[in-house]
């Protein structure tokens, strides 16, 4: 195990923000994080979980301790039949490269999370999710280890998913380490066409499109076409990584979309009414609730793309959920959070809640 000194972990986030790790060790498998545990315990460190940096927030002091950066390589498939296949599937995996690798076999279940940046490991925690899908539910369990190196397999029903949000997140297994994940995609479902923009520009395509009539493999046709649907509508708001394109030095949607219940989003029409907003996006939830648009949010309170903020810091061009470094700090980045929440809580009485999480 190479135990690295003051490491800069800038690089390793998207918003290449961030100072140094007093202590940085790469993990590769899990006999490493064993091994890791027991040098922090000996040493009285403390430890940070880092994968791949894209929903990590890292102050400009840095981190007093070791960091552990989880680099768990692996998919293997434990079980296939002819409605679905189960992958396990090592939590330094890149997310966008195993959809990619599940797309190309034909499989269903997280195509619409294509072109998402982060790692397999980090999947669970925030429950990721875009255009209609989530990824907990294609999850079967979570392979991890306690805080004192115990292996674990945690149940889907135990991480308790919600919206970007899970056990992993704020709850009881926080300060788990994940090692991997098992997941079960579909041989047999359509793919998923939820939400109305994709559905729009899927339509057209295949209406233009002689290949759907005449190729042999056309399930994968469609699911790879689907993925590149999908990349594209995140690469025009800059939420694709692109080391050419500023507006990706961010975490893409910085805020969760607010949910309400209807007594909520009473309160929340008659605020609207009065400052003449007419029909603001409210979307309705399997549980009941409603979902507000925290982009719609942000604008109506002042806010717009291309906002530049003290510090170095701003909004992106592409999309005011993007909050970018343009040649700024953690602190001037927080400032600017904080600065947002305060107009769209003053315009609506409504809190927006952040998506990225900051370490430590």
């Amino acid at each position: 195990m190479l135990v690295q000194n003051n490491i800069p972990l800038a690089p390793y986030t998207t918003f290449r923000l961030g100072g140094e790790a007093k202590y940085f060790i790469s993990i590769k498998t899990i006999e490493d994080i064993k091994n890791a545990l027991v040098y922090c315990q000996n040493q009285k460190l403390p430890y940070m979980i880092l994968g791949g940096g894209s929903n990590t927030i890292i102050r400009d002091s840095g981190f007093d301790g070791v960091v552990l950066h989880i680099q768990i390589p692996g998919i293997r498939c434990l079980d296939a039949n002819e409605s679905s296949v189960i992958y396990k599937v090592g939590a330094g995996v890149i997310w966008d490269q195993f959809v990619e690798f599940v797309v190309k076999q034909g499989l269903t279940g997280i195509e619409c999370l294509s072109g998402i940046p982060g790692s397999v490991g980090a999947s669970p925690i925030q429950n990721i999710g875009a255009y209609g899908q989530e990824v907990k539910d294609t999850i079967i369990s979570i392979q991890c280890l306690d805080e004192v190196g115990n292996e674990i397999t945690i149940s889907n029903e135990d991480c308790n998913f919600i919206y970007r949000n899970s056990e992993f997140k704020s709850g009881k297994f926080r300060n788990w380490i994940v090692c991997s994940v098992t997941f079960q995609l579909s041989k047999q479902k359509e793919p998923c066409l939820l939400y109305p923009e994709v559905k729009k520009q899927w339509d057209v395509l295949i209406s233009e499109s002689k290949e759907f009539n005449t190729n042999e493999n056309l399930r994968i046709l469609q699911l790879e076409s689907l993925r590149n649907l999908i990349i594209g509508l995140r690469k025009k708001k800059s939420m694709v990584l692109d080391e050419n394109d500023p507006n990706t030095r961010s975490a893409g949607s910085f805020f969760t979309n607010p949910i309400l219940a209807d007594s909520e989003i009473q309160k929340f029409l008659i605020q609207t009414n009065k400052l003449g907003f007419i029909d603001p996006p409210i979307f309705n939830e399997s549980n009941g609730t409603k979902k507000l648009s925290a982009a719609w949010l942000i604008e109506h309170s002042g806010i717009k793309k291309g906002d530049i903020f003290p510090g170095g810091v701003g909004i992106s061009t592409n999309h005011c959920l993007g909050l970018i470094n343009i040649n700024g700090t953690t602190n001037a980045l927080l400032a600017m959070a904080e600065s947002i929440q305060n107009r769209v809580l003053e315009t609506f009485s409504i809190h927006l809640e952040r998506e990225p999480v900051v370490r430590p």
